[in-house]
């Protein structure tokens, strides 16, 4: 469309306006019905201050940054595989390189409740998405019949905008900040209680049974704090002691819950005499640590988690915890004669 641009008696940016809206409208379109599904199930038992609205801004700027990008390699490469090569492989990759959430982000894939997006750093990505678009719309090509002149001229500037759109994006620092903990708390009414973001109250209901379970564990082997707390709401963003929900997975905080009970109950941690030594102790205290967690996430590992403590057999841990008290409590006896039986360095 170069050529008929050229000489067409329309202004340049006439034409080009509409064909990028376009294609920016396809992927907002996408964006929007994901949100709104999304909203749609959550909305129910998250609510109110569960849609935070600089997440959704920072996306959709990102949308526009990729759309005029590649408008822009259209327009200068007149390749049928100019724009699917250079513009969306590039975007990829530059994204997954340097985009996540640090002084260059762009894109957060998953948002804690004890971190918030900084507004300011917002702003100055959005501010170069419309910059990029700007330069897609206006500047013709370098090697064309109308690059000359004013044209020069209103290149150069827009470049200049884009460059110090950039500058401002790096300035600004990373996209989100700290959140400032909230002056109370939202906790079950149980012994231990378990304290959370006011944004999770939905899971407030699985917290309480957490917590019984976590005090129906044999008291003279366990020895449970009083209180757990998710993390970020005793200030200071992650502390250890603190727990986390992970993509609304109820066994990353029985993990965590564990691990801090486990921390209370077993013998003090220390480097043993030797290699081998170290690894029964820390062997003895995984098995201790996953049994914990079993226990206090009603069962064992779910099918659609993996990994874990290094050495523990998770399918054996649940069928542990199936098996009478005693038997559990025997068990856990011999870990802990394990651990208190090994010599510290």
């Amino acid at each position: 469309m170069t050529d008929q641009v050229a000489v067409g008696s329309k202004p340049r940016w006439q034409v080009e306006v509409p064909l990028l809206a376009a294609t920016t409208l396809y992927g907002l379109v996408a964006y929007a019905a994901g949100t709104l599904v999304a909203a749609a199930v959550t909305v129910r038992q998250a609510g109110p201050g569960f849609l935070w609205p600089g997440y959704l801004l920072l996306g959709a700027g990102v949308v526009v940054l990729c759309a005029s990008v590649g408008h822009l390699v259209g327009r200068w490469f007149p390749s049928g595989i100019a724009v699917p090569v250079i513009a969306g492989l590039s975007c990829f990759v530059a994204l997954a390189a340097v985009g996540g959430p640090g002084a260059l982000g762009f894109f957060v894939l998953s948002g804690a409740p004890y971190i918030t997006v900084v507004p300011g750093a917002l702003v100055a990505r959005l501010v170069l998405a419309a910059a990029v678009a700007a330069l897609a719309v206006f500047v013709p090509r370098p090697t064309g019949p109308v690059f000359r002149g004013a044209s020069r001229i209103l290149a150069l500037c827009s470049v200049a905008v884009v460059l110090l759109a950039v500058v401002g994006v790096r300035a600004a620092g990373p996209v989100r900040e700290l959140r400032a903990a909230p002056s109370s708390q939202l906790c079950t009414g149980t012994t231990p209680k378990i304290c959370v973001w006011p944004e999770q109250r939905k899971y407030l209901p699985q917290f309480e049974a957490m917590a019984n379970r976590a005090a129906a564990l044999p008291a003279e082997l366990i020895k449970s704090p009083a209180s757990f707390h998710e993390q970020g709401l005793r200030g200071g963003g992650e502390r250890d002691g603190d727990f986390s929900i992970s993509e609304g997975s109820m066994w990353e905080a029985a993990v965590g819950i564990g691990m801090v009970i486990g921390n209370a109950s077993e013998p003090r941690a220390c480097e043993g005499a030797n290699p081998a030594a170290s690894e029964q102790r820390f062997q003895a205290m995984f098995e201790i640590d996953s049994w914990i967690t079993a226990r206090i996430a009603g069962g064992g590992q779910p099918a659609d988690r993996h990994g874990g403590p290094p050495g523990v057999d998770q399918a054996e841990i649940a069928r542990l915890v199936t098996t009478p008290e005693a038997h559990q409590i025997e068990w856990v006896k011999q870990r802990m004669q394990a651990i208190g039986d090994i010599h510290c360095a």
